[in-house]
């Protein structure tokens, strides 16, 4: 149970969550929708869904994902 807090730790620092919403409800390049990010100013990706998450998906959803860091450097004031 002592290791369950680092272990959990080391996970998240890896990742960082990113909010959106969908800008349209076709599906493109296997599984892949048009995104909206809500969390970074002027900024679109792509994300992956499911078959389940893409027969109810519509655009104006918001959804959540996680992006995997490799590196992140700070601007220097």
């Amino acid at each position: 149970m002592k290791y369950l807090i680092p272990l959990l730790l080391i996970g998240c620092a890896s990742r960082a969550k990113l909010t959106g919403t969908v800008l349209d409800d076709q599906m493109y390049f296997n599984r892949m929708v048009p995104v909206e990010v809500i969390n970074a100013p002027d900024s679109a990706t792509w994300v992956k869904l499911n078959k389940r998450q893409l027969k109810y998906v519509k655009p104006g959803d918001k959804v959540v994902f996680y992006v995997k860091t490799v590196r992140v450097e700070y601007e220097s004031r």
